[in-house]
């Protein structure tokens, strides 16, 4: 009789079932080492862009069309300045403007007294009184007079 011939157990049967744990191995590595991966591939895309870039020929230089001429701006008009000061003349022009500040001063004061002692007027009505009262020379700060007196 004939006798049938056995296979090992271990002749063939060790490959096949290898492949599948080796697959699912690498599936896993995958999976836990994605961003090494894609960083990977990141440095090899900018490598690829740096090459073809370094081996392009320079393209030409883009020429601007020339901005119209503009004619110069004027300069500001000055006053000459007057002749040098005396020490006597400059105290008496201190002076002289010292007093128109605080008149004008006294002034801006003066306007908002009337501004306040009359609010249903306008800021034309207001001008008119406030111009009519510095007219006369009258001015709370100045000379202490009430502004809404007649």
């Amino acid at each position: 009789m004939a006798t049938k011939r056995r296979r090992s157990s271990s002749a063939g049967a060790g490959a096949v079932g290898c492949g599948p744990v080796l697959a699912l191995i690498v599936i896993g590595l995958l999976i836990q080492y994605w961003w090494v991966l894609l960083i990977a591939l990141g440095v090899v895309a900018l490598t690829v862009a740096l090459v073809r870039v370094a081996a392009a020929p320079p393209r030409p230089a883009k020429v601007r069309p020339p901005k119209p001429a503009r004619p110069p701006k004027p300069q500001p008009v000055r006053a000459s300045p007057g002749p040098a000061l005396v020490s006597d003349d400059l105290a008496d022009q201190m002076r002289a403007a010292k007093q128109d500040r605080h008149i004008r001063d006294m002034q801006e004061w003066d306007y908002e007294w009337i501004r306040l002692t009359n609010p249903e007027k306008n800021s034309r009505d207001l001008s008119e009184i406030a111009n009519a009262h510095f007219a006369r020379g009258r001015s709370i700060g100045v000379n202490y007079e009430d502004p809404s007196a007649p």
